[in-house]
């Protein structure tokens, strides 16, 4: 064999085509010869901007010594975890059972070739032994060595991983229960495990973990709490976002966030930056800087979508998928975090009052926090800052601005980090609805070019017919898409429509719903399941109700699908969503900080889709639907639906007439038409008698 690599499209793997490793892409093909040699495969799942996964790959996948012992004793194959996610969702499994502790990337698995269930599973590991790991050589050795030794206990081992990770992959079953709030619960374990002091939650490292915060967000104003706890609530989401977005998760000069922070105070990042920790952090602090009028988190979002525009736009419209955390330093070293810091002479370019204001704003006047030099954050706000040091109010923005701009000149000159440039469907579409909540904020950017744009890369590069590709690159879409594609698109079109119904876009909705109550949906149990009926399946097919780095994408399409039933009127589906919220409410009770969007969906069920339908000429129509989106009120949607749009289903139940007319669904039940402004002001306030 040799590495063929080459021949990938993932950057990832395109990282290792030069390795001395006879890598090799997942395929029948592959699987096959592994078979029929009855040679163990050794699966390295990882991608382009993982730290870990480079450092492995210098240390052992370029070593000869280790890839001599490597394909001399393995069919070795490399995965893309972007690309192939279901891959990573079943080998992740295997290693948390069969470590009883979580994995992680890369991720180094060592398979049966005849069943592909792993005997072996662990992370990263050295060539030479250190931090307590062994030797990778002497580590494969004795991996084949039982291989060769005790092939009997290997396949008793493997019939019990595979009956657990089937069991597992299944979900919770079917359940008759009532469907009852969990928001209490799920404050009540946030508030445990919050830290008081620093936003987010208690410990190190710290992630994001956009789902929980935007299910507190929504859960906040939707009476779901008490008075109090709705305080209590806003407190504790509120500390989070300010740790966000001043301190090291954010970047200050050109926008966007980083993965996470290694530290309590979020100062210090793992410095790569992920495009859906970036859609989903767009989305929820639109969304708060709106509900709290904070116009410190609003900025937040404008540097973010500059960033976006800058450096992550591909020519077709869709985004690019990461930046590496490591970049060139002025040494030409390779460096983590070499194109966000600064030494001490970097300031020099500043005047005199721009120089004092940035030091006591960036926290310069501190030592330096990372290895020698300083990544930015803002230790004092602008405000306190033309207080101490004596700025007029009006001078402090203008100061902030210009040294800014200034130093991103600078930083702008300096190599770019790697950048992963596949586009990723679902991550995209998450993108897209970060923009659309941005708009409803109020951004003042060129948002609906954005929008448009984004829009365009998927009808035209991703979507062929009724399918859905879940990649793209170098002209050309491949891999035949995931829940998380159809999900969370679906998901976006929904916000879409709610801000300018377009009647192609509404059929688009349909055909998207369509392929997931099809090709997805477990109609008899509940849920979806990660792979359509059309994928391959590895070991099992998952279906989960959990949150991840990325929101669960089962609740995203059944969203998008109860939406679709209640303006249709299909009674089947709205049924399918009531089985399916009886099974996630099952796992979430045991667990409600994994299971966030599951516990805000359940709500909204508890209280019932505010749904909106204004039908009319769309100059009179825009009052109307402006006033219905006033605030943030996360179960209403509003579809303001020009008389020309043509729809069979939708005029049966929300027919035109010669006049402006709004239709109002909630609580589970229709209220009469109202014809003018008054009434529709009094039935949206409560007031329908």
């Amino acid at each position: 064999m040799r590495n063929t690599l080459s021949q990938a499209s993932s950057p990832y793997l395109l990282q290792h085509q030069d390795n001395p490793v006879h890598w090799q892409q997942w395929t029948d093909e592959v699987i096959a010869i592994a078979k029929e040699q009855d040679k163990p495969i050794l699966l390295s799942i990882g991608y382009s901007s993982c730290h870990w996964c480079h450092v492995m790959a210098h240390e052992s996948f370029e070593d000869d010594s280790v890839a001599a012992v490597m394909n001399e004793h393995f069919i070795n194959i490399k995965v893309d975890r972007e690309e192939r996610p279901d891959i990573d969702k079943t080998f992740q499994l295997a290693h948390q059972l069969l470590n009883r502790q979580a994995g992680g990337w890369p991720l180094t698995a060592v398979l049966d070739p005849q069943t592909l269930i792993p005997f072996f599973s662990g992370t990263y590991f050295p060539k030479e032994a250190k931090f307590g790991l062994p030797a990778f050589t002497d580590l494969l050795n004795r991996i084949k060595q039982v291989f060769d030794d005790k092939r009997d206990d290997i396949v008793e081992q493997n019939d019990r991983l595979n009956e657990a990770i089937k069991t597992i992959a299944k979900g919770a079953s079917h359940s008759d229960d009532e469907i009852s709030s969990q928001a209490t619960n799920f404050l009540s374990a946030t508030a445990d495990r919050a830290d008081k002091k620093f936003g987010g939650m208690e410990g190190a490292p710290k992630f994001p973990q956009a789902a929980i915060w935007e299910a507190m967000l929504k859960l906040i104003p939707s009476n779901s709490f008490s008075s109090e706890q709705s305080d209590e609530a806003a407190e504790i989401l509120r500390e989070t976002l300010t740790g966000f977005t001043r301190y090291g998760l954010f970047d200050h000069l050109g926008g966007g966030f980083f993965r996470y922070c290694v530290d309590e105070r979020w100062e210090i990042p793992h410095f790569e930056k992920m495009l859906y920790d970036n859609g989903q952090l767009l989305s929820l602090i639109s969304q708060a800087g709106h509900y709290f009028a904070d116009g410190d988190l609003m900025q937040s979002v404008e540097l973010t979508l500059l960033w976006l525009k800058e450096q992550m736009l591909s020519p077709e419209g869709g985004y690019y998928s990461a930046l590496d955390a490591d970049s060139e330093d002025q040494q030409g070293r390779s460096r983590e975090g070499a194109y966000y810091c600064w030494s001490d002479g970097d300031f020099d370019v500043l005047g005199n009052e721009e120089q004092d204001f940035a030091k006591a704003y960036y926290g310069l006047d501190k030592p330096a926090n990372f290895e020698g030099d300083w990544h930015l954050q803002t230790k004092n706000h602008w405000r306190q800052v033309a207080e101490d040091r004596g700025f007029h109010e009006k001078q402090a923005p203008i100061l902030m601005e210009s040294a800014r701009q200034q130093l991103k000149m600078i930083r702008d000159k300096r190599p770019l980090p790697f950048r992963d440039d596949k586009i990723l469907t679902s991550w995209n579409a998450l993108v897209m609805q970060g923009l659309l909540q941005a708009k409803r904020a109020g951004v003042r950017t060129d948002i609906d070019e954005s929008i448009q744009s984004i829009k365009g890369f998927f009808r035209n590069c991703v979507w062929r017919g009724n399918e859905l590709f879940a990649c793209y690159k170098n002209g050309a879409a491949y891999q035949e898409g995931f829940l998380d594609d159809y999900a969370y698109l679906a998901k976006a079109l929904v916000l879409s429509l709610s801000d300018n119904f377009i009647q192609a876009d509404w059929v688009w909705l349909k055909q998207l719903c369509d392929e997931l109550w099809q090709q997805f949906a477990d109609q008899n149990q509940g849920g979806f399941y990660f792979t359509s009926d059309n994928h391959e399946t590895v070991i099992a097919r998952h279906k989960t109700w959990s949150d991840d780095a990325m929101p669960n994408s089962a609740c995203q399409a059944l969203e998008a699908v109860w939406v679709v039933a209640e303006m249709t009127g299909d009674t089947k589906r709205l049924e399918f969503v009531e089985k399916s919220l009886k099974q996630a409410a099952t796992e979430a009770k045991q667990s409600p900080l994994q299971h966030s969007s599951v516990i805000h969906l359940i709500e909204q069920w508890q209280q019932g889709l505010e749904m909106w339908v204004l039908r009319g000429e769309s100059a009179e129509m825009v009052s109307w639907q402006r006033y219905l989106k006033t605030g943030l009120n996360p179960y209403r949607y509003v579809f303001a639906i020009e008389a020309g749009v043509n729809d069979k289903l939708l005029e049966v139940k929300f027919p035109a007439a010669d006049v402006m007319v709004g239709y109002c669904c909630r609580e589970h039940q229709c209220f009469p038409a109202v014809r003018d402004f008054e009434s529709l002001k009094a039935l949206s306030s409560g007031d329908e008698d």
